[in-house]
């Protein structure tokens, strides 16, 4: 065989082999995207300063294999972490996701959250504006989300009473209204009437010690 011929069928089966490697790889990064890219951000709650916040996916084309829905990462304007929770079991037709904060979790009548949000990505989101992303599969801008700790926003029938519900299908209604928040202002208001009082009693004992002293 000639070296030019040798070449020529190198050549040849280098380029079969890189089209089948081509293939199979589409084919791998199309099954896993197929295993997560029909879940939408659903539903946004948040209380006052956010330490209670739960985002809700759902599955929304009736699919019975999007598996991969705790394998994605979910991000805020500001924050973003990893879920890790693994592949759930199908089917996940028209199926709802979890993910959540630790004092939402401890709520009476909360459902048990998927995903906990890292301690460290709290507040996850301004209920004021932002934008929730699902991994590069979907997100959803959004402004003026409640806090009154009752009502959250849903992303089709807009604010009303919150209803998260998790991937076993719990679903239940929270109270986070707790105690109103502090007034702008009122702790240097409240640290200045302190440091009167203090200093009230103050010259009240050298007052006292003044007229023990003096025969």
């Amino acid at each position: 065989m000639s070296f030019e011929r040798a070449v020529s069928r190198a050549l040849s089966c280098a380029i079969v082999a890189l089209g089948l490697g081509l293939l199979l790889g589409l084919g791998s990064a199309e099954k896993a995207s197929a295993g997560a890219h029909t879940w939408d951000v659903n539903e946004v709650f948040s209380n006052a300063d956010g330490t209670i916040q739960f985002i809700e996916l759902r599955e929304n084309a009736g699919t019975a294999n999007e598996t991969g829905v705790g394998n994605q990462t979910l991000s805020s304007t500001t924050q973003s972490f990893n879920m890790g929770a693994g592949a759930v079991a199908a089917p996940t037709s028209n199926r709802h996701f979890l993910i959540a904060t630790a004092d939402f979790a401890a709520l009476p009548g909360a459902p048990t959250p998927d995903v906990l949000i890292p301690p460290g990505s709290i507040p996850f989101f301004a209920a004021s504006a932002d934008t929730i992303s699902y991994g590069t599969i979907d997100s959803w801008s959004f402004t003026s989300a409640p806090t009154n700790g009752i009502d959250s926003l849903d992303r089709t029938d807009g604010v009303g009473a919150n209803s998260p519900t998790n991937y076993a299908g719990a679903t239940g209604s929270v109270d986070a209204s707790g105690a109103p928040a502090v007034p702008a202002g009122s702790i240097p208001m409240t640290v200045a009437t302190v440091i009167l009082v203090l200093a009230g009693w103050l010259a009240l004992l050298r007052a006292r010690r003044r007229s023990v002293l003096t025969p």
